[in-house]
Protein backbone atom coordinates (compact mmCIF):
# COMPACT_ATOMS: atom_id res chain seq x y z
CA UNK A 1 0.00 0.00 0.00
CA UNK A 2 1.68 3.21 -1.21
CA UNK A 3 -1.17 5.41 -0.01
CA UNK A 4 -3.06 8.19 -1.77
CA UNK A 5 -2.86 11.78 -0.58
CA UNK A 6 -5.42 14.46 -1.40
CA UNK A 7 -5.11 18.05 -0.20
CA UNK A 8 -8.33 20.06 -0.46
CA UNK A 9 -9.81 23.54 -0.35
CA UNK A 10 -7.39 25.42 -2.61
CA UNK A 11 -8.16 29.01 -3.55
CA UNK A 12 -4.74 30.42 -4.49
CA UNK A 13 -2.26 29.55 -7.23
CA UNK A 14 0.73 29.83 -4.88
CA UNK A 15 -0.77 27.12 -2.65
CA UNK A 16 -1.57 24.89 -5.61
CA UNK A 17 2.01 25.18 -6.84
CA UNK A 18 3.43 24.32 -3.43
CA UNK A 19 1.13 21.32 -3.02
CA UNK A 20 2.21 19.98 -6.40
CA UNK A 21 5.86 20.45 -5.45
CA UNK A 22 5.26 18.75 -2.09
CA UNK A 23 4.04 15.66 -3.91
CA UNK A 24 0.29 15.44 -3.34
CA UNK A 25 -1.60 12.99 -5.56
CA UNK A 26 -4.75 15.09 -5.83
CA UNK A 27 -5.92 18.63 -5.27
CA UNK A 28 -9.47 19.46 -4.23
CA UNK A 29 -11.46 22.55 -5.20
CA UNK A 30 -14.76 23.43 -3.56
CA UNK A 31 -17.64 24.66 -5.68
CA UNK A 32 -20.26 24.84 -2.92
CA UNK A 33 -21.17 28.53 -2.43
CA UNK A 34 -21.64 28.25 1.35
CA UNK A 35 -18.04 27.18 1.88
CA UNK A 36 -15.43 29.80 2.83
CA UNK A 37 -13.16 27.98 0.37
CA UNK A 38 -15.54 28.26 -2.60
CA UNK A 39 -13.99 28.92 -6.02
CA UNK A 40 -15.30 29.19 -9.56
CA UNK A 41 -14.59 26.78 -12.38
CA UNK A 42 -12.96 29.57 -14.36
CA UNK A 43 -10.60 30.30 -11.47
CA UNK A 44 -9.61 26.64 -11.15
CA UNK A 45 -9.07 26.38 -14.91
CA UNK A 46 -6.25 28.91 -14.56
CA UNK A 47 -4.27 26.82 -12.06
CA UNK A 48 -1.31 24.90 -13.47
CA UNK A 49 -1.78 21.32 -12.31
CA UNK A 50 0.30 18.51 -13.90
CA UNK A 51 -1.70 15.86 -15.70
CA UNK A 52 -0.40 13.17 -13.33
CA UNK A 53 -2.25 14.82 -10.40
CA UNK A 54 -6.00 14.52 -10.01
CA UNK A 55 -8.19 17.62 -9.87
CA UNK A 56 -11.19 16.92 -7.66
CA UNK A 57 -14.29 19.11 -7.55
CA UNK A 58 -16.33 19.15 -4.34
CA UNK A 59 -20.10 19.68 -4.60
CA UNK A 60 -23.06 19.55 -2.21
CA UNK A 61 -26.58 18.81 -3.50
CA UNK A 62 -26.05 20.93 -6.62
CA UNK A 63 -27.79 20.56 -10.00
CA UNK A 64 -26.18 17.96 -12.28
CA UNK A 65 -26.01 20.54 -15.07
CA UNK A 66 -23.91 22.83 -12.86
CA UNK A 67 -21.57 19.98 -11.95
CA UNK A 68 -21.10 18.86 -15.55
CA UNK A 69 -20.33 22.41 -16.67
CA UNK A 70 -17.84 22.93 -13.84
CA UNK A 71 -16.26 19.55 -14.59
CA UNK A 72 -15.57 20.56 -18.19
CA UNK A 73 -14.59 24.17 -17.55
CA UNK A 74 -12.20 23.40 -14.70
CA UNK A 75 -10.88 20.26 -16.43
CA UNK A 76 -11.65 18.09 -13.40
CA UNK A 77 -10.93 14.38 -13.07
CA UNK A 78 -13.24 13.48 -10.19
CA UNK A 79 -16.49 14.76 -8.69
CA UNK A 80 -16.64 14.48 -4.88
CA UNK A 81 -20.20 14.64 -3.55
CA UNK A 82 -20.86 15.73 0.04
CA UNK A 83 -24.64 15.98 0.14
CA UNK A 84 -27.62 13.64 0.00
CA UNK A 85 -26.92 12.47 -3.54
CA UNK A 86 -28.22 8.92 -4.06
CA UNK A 87 -27.40 6.16 -6.53
CA UNK A 88 -29.85 7.43 -9.15
CA UNK A 89 -28.34 10.91 -8.97
CA UNK A 90 -24.83 9.50 -9.32
CA UNK A 91 -25.75 7.35 -12.32
CA UNK A 92 -27.48 10.25 -14.04
CA UNK A 93 -24.44 12.44 -13.46
CA UNK A 94 -22.38 9.99 -15.56
CA UNK A 95 -19.02 11.24 -14.27
CA UNK A 96 -16.30 9.67 -12.08
CA UNK A 97 -17.56 10.10 -8.51
CA UNK A 98 -16.25 9.85 -4.95
CA UNK A 99 -18.97 10.00 -2.30
CA UNK A 100 -18.38 11.45 1.14
CA UNK A 101 -20.15 9.69 4.02
CA UNK A 102 -20.57 10.39 7.72
CA UNK A 103 -20.40 7.32 9.94
CA UNK A 104 -23.25 8.50 12.16
CA UNK A 105 -25.69 8.86 9.27
CA UNK A 106 -24.87 6.33 6.57
CA UNK A 107 -27.43 6.05 3.76
CA UNK A 108 -29.06 2.61 3.49
CA UNK A 109 -27.57 2.00 0.03
CA UNK A 110 -24.01 3.12 0.81
CA UNK A 111 -22.39 -0.21 -0.09
CA UNK A 112 -23.98 -0.35 -3.56
CA UNK A 113 -23.34 3.26 -4.59
CA UNK A 114 -21.86 3.39 -8.12
CA UNK A 115 -18.72 5.27 -7.13
CA UNK A 116 -14.97 4.90 -7.54
CA UNK A 117 -14.29 5.55 -3.86
CA UNK A 118 -15.90 6.53 -0.59
CA UNK A 119 -14.61 9.26 1.70
CA UNK A 120 -15.19 9.15 5.45
CA UNK A 121 -15.55 12.70 6.72
CA UNK A 122 -16.71 14.57 9.78
CA UNK A 123 -19.19 17.40 9.61
CA UNK A 124 -22.62 18.72 10.36
CA UNK A 125 -25.78 19.17 8.31
CA UNK A 126 -24.91 22.86 7.91
CA UNK A 127 -21.22 22.26 7.10
CA UNK A 128 -20.78 18.80 5.53
CA UNK A 129 -16.99 18.93 5.47
CA UNK A 130 -13.92 21.01 6.25
CA UNK A 131 -14.86 21.44 9.90
CA UNK A 132 -11.62 20.11 11.36
CA UNK A 133 -13.54 17.68 13.57
CA UNK A 134 -11.84 14.30 13.95
CA UNK A 135 -13.41 11.02 12.86
CA UNK A 136 -13.61 8.13 15.34
CA UNK A 137 -10.75 5.96 14.10
CA UNK A 138 -12.14 2.74 15.60
CA UNK A 139 -15.42 3.16 13.75
CA UNK A 140 -13.55 4.18 10.61
CA UNK A 141 -11.35 1.08 10.79
CA UNK A 142 -14.42 -1.15 11.13
CA UNK A 143 -15.98 0.57 8.12
CA UNK A 144 -12.86 0.10 5.97
CA UNK A 145 -12.64 -3.57 6.96
CA UNK A 146 -16.16 -4.37 5.79
CA UNK A 147 -16.51 -2.40 2.56
CA UNK A 148 -15.53 -3.42 -0.95
CA UNK A 149 -14.86 0.24 -1.86
CA UNK A 150 -11.63 2.15 -1.73
CA UNK A 151 -11.87 4.51 1.25
CA UNK A 152 -10.23 7.86 1.85
CA UNK A 153 -10.06 9.09 5.43
CA UNK A 154 -10.72 12.76 6.18
CA UNK A 155 -11.86 14.77 9.15
CA UNK A 156 -9.51 16.63 11.48
CA UNK A 157 -6.27 15.20 10.14
CA UNK A 158 -3.00 17.04 10.65
CA UNK A 159 0.68 16.23 10.19
CA UNK A 160 0.89 15.19 13.81
CA UNK A 161 -2.11 12.85 13.66
CA UNK A 162 -2.09 11.38 10.16
CA UNK A 163 0.40 8.58 10.94
CA UNK A 164 -1.67 7.26 13.83
CA UNK A 165 -4.84 7.48 11.73
CA UNK A 166 -3.29 5.60 8.81
CA UNK A 167 -2.00 2.88 11.14
CA UNK A 168 -5.36 2.51 12.89
CA UNK A 169 -7.73 2.73 9.92
CA UNK A 170 -5.58 1.45 7.02
CA UNK A 171 -7.44 3.47 4.36
CA UNK A 172 -6.69 3.67 0.67
CA UNK A 173 -5.83 7.32 1.16
CA UNK A 174 -6.15 10.44 3.26
CA UNK A 175 -7.69 13.86 2.65
CA UNK A 176 -7.02 17.12 4.50
CA UNK A 177 -8.15 20.72 4.24
CA UNK A 178 -8.30 22.73 7.47
CA UNK A 179 -5.37 20.81 8.95
CA UNK A 180 -2.94 22.47 6.53
CA UNK A 181 -4.30 26.02 6.77
CA UNK A 182 -3.61 29.30 8.53
CA UNK A 183 -7.14 30.46 7.58
CA UNK A 184 -9.91 28.94 5.41
CA UNK A 185 -8.52 28.59 1.91
CA UNK A 186 -5.06 29.85 2.89
CA UNK A 187 -2.56 27.01 3.06
CA UNK A 188 0.59 26.90 5.15
CA UNK A 189 3.55 25.75 3.01
CA UNK A 190 5.19 24.17 6.04
CA UNK A 191 2.02 22.34 7.06
CA UNK A 192 1.46 21.09 3.51
CA UNK A 193 4.97 19.70 3.20
CA UNK A 194 4.91 18.18 6.67
CA UNK A 195 1.53 16.52 6.12
CA UNK A 196 2.58 14.94 2.82
CA UNK A 197 5.87 13.77 4.33
CA UNK A 198 4.22 12.23 7.41
CA UNK A 199 1.46 10.60 5.37
CA UNK A 200 3.93 9.08 2.90
CA UNK A 201 6.02 7.72 5.74
CA UNK A 202 2.96 6.23 7.44
CA UNK A 203 1.75 4.49 4.30
CA UNK A 204 5.24 3.17 3.63
CA UNK A 205 5.47 1.71 7.12
CA UNK A 206 2.01 0.19 6.74
CA UNK A 207 2.97 -1.37 3.43
CA UNK A 208 6.21 -2.73 4.86
CA UNK A 209 4.36 -4.20 7.83
CA UNK A 210 1.77 -5.84 5.55
CA UNK A 211 4.48 -7.38 3.36
CA UNK A 212 6.29 -8.83 6.37
CA UNK A 213 3.10 -10.54 7.50
CA UNK A 214 2.28 -12.04 4.11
Amino acid sequence: MNGFIKLCGFTREVDVNHAVHAGTDALGFIFWPKSPRCVTAEHVAGFKVPTDRLKVGVFVNQPPEFIREAFQTANLNIVQLHGDEDADYIRALNLPVWKALHLDRLPPDWETLPVEALLIDSGTVEMPGGTGMAVDVDRAAAFVAKTRHKVLLAGGLKAGTVAGAVHAVQPFGVDVSSGIETAPGIKSPEAVSDFVRQARKAFHLLSTSSESLS
